[in-house]
């Protein structure tokens, strides 16, 4: 019964760290990402109509690339 316990903490720490290092790589993720846009939108000098159709073509090809992964 001990054991059990004790086994039981070890996946849920481990759990824990898992959640933990996704999380932190989908920020290091989306950051860079975030931040690639932003220089290309001060390059191009885009205009605020511009800069959000960039944005929704994006959103657009991530939500894409997520549903071919999971199918």
């Amino acid at each position: 019964m001990n054991m059990t316990i004790v086994n039981e903490d070890v996946l849920l720490q481990a759990l824990k760290q898992a959640r933990e290092e996704t999380k932190t790589g989908l920020c290091d993720l989306f950051t860079a990402k975030l931040e690639r846009l932003a220089a290309h939108i001060r390059t191009d000098y885009l205009s605020p109509i511009e800069s959000a159709e960039l944005l929704e073509q994006e959103a657009e090809a991530m939500r894409q690339k997520n549903y071919e992964n999971v199918a």
